[in-house]
């Protein structure tokens, strides 16, 4: 324990100092603990299952909106009429942090719920049959994509044949069965819901969510928090931080998601340098106060 001591009040003091620039080196330590985590899987061939399919993926991009957060809150400097500009872009942070919201939700829906495997693998058919259903919806403009609608709606086809075979489909009632066929949304419950089952929202993360998605869709509530920070308040650090301390507690609860969830991350994580275990552990461990 007491090896950690430094690493804590090394953290402590990064949380206190409302040093935006030593917060962002704890941030960047963790996505790299993300990414090597995440590698870990492919270096050590561990065995992946259908409902898994995405997962690389999903945290290579989660891992990269990581770096542009960073980016954003580091400054942005510019010129406008010969006059030299640094500011930041706190609006387009707030755009990627409820995309990683969302992200963290869909992921863990899809990968680290505790539900039996079976439902993991319904949940990621409907999930993809969505997804194919609405690239087929946009129209063909030109020749050469046909062939590529053809082989989408063939798709499509397998994937309606394989839902069918599913209990769950066959339990269900013919209305539900419908909306299964054509899914409204890409997972059957609410972002809302499942950062609650996650034991993620005890951070107000669906407030925050909720919050953002007025910056995502440019509506007023985005205009008055211009006017209080940019002209009024004149400061972004209070803002910062918090989507800071909200970025920080998903990736390292992600960090922990995925060594629990196998056996080949689980030992890359016991190899972390200690440094890098103790920031995982402190900020997921917040997710629960």
């Amino acid at each position: 324990m007491k090896d950690r001591i430094p690493y804590l009040n090394e953290i402590y003091r990064a949380f206190k100092s409302d040093d935006v620039k030593a917060r962002l080196k704890h941030f960047d330590l963790l996505t790299n603990s993300l990414f090597t985590l995440t590698e870990s899987l492919f270096e050590n061939k561990v065995q992946i299952e259908y409902h898994h399919a995405e997962m690389e993926n999903k945290f290579f991009r989660y891992g990269m909106a990581n770096h542009s957060i960073k980016k954003l809150l580091e400054g942005n400097n510019f010129s406008i009429i010969n006059k030299q500009i640094e500011i930041i872009d706190l609006f387009s942070v707030f755009a990627l942090t409820r995309m990683q919201i969302e992200t963290f939700a869909i992921m863990y829906y899809l990968f680290f719920e505790k539900v039996e495997t079976i439902e993991k693998d319904f949940r990621y058919d409907l999930y993809k049959l969505h997804g194919l259903q609405k690239q087929n919806n946009f129209p063909v403009k030109f020749e050469k994509n046909e062939e590529k609608k053809k082989a989408i709606q063939k798709e499509i086809t397998l994937v309606i044949e394989k839902v069918k075979i599913y209990s769950r489909f066959k339990n269900s009632t013919a209305k539900q069965q419908k909306e299964f066929l054509n899914p409204k949304f890409s997972k059957t419950e609410s972002t809302k819901d499942i950062l609650i089952k996650s034991g993620i929202d005890s951070n107000r993360m669906n407030d925050m969510w909720s919050l953002y998605s007025n910056h995502a869709h440019n509506e007023h509530i985005s205009d008055r928090q211009y006017n209080y920070m940019y002209k009024n308040k004149k400061s972004t650090l209070a803002e910062s931080m918090t989507v800071l301390s909200l970025n920080t507690i998903l990736t390292s609860t992600l960090c922990k998601l995925i060594a629990d969830e196998f056996e080949g991350v689980k030992k890359k994580y016991e190899d972390l340098h200690l440094r890098d275990k103790v920031q995982i552990e402190t900020w997921s461990n917040l997710k629960y106060k």
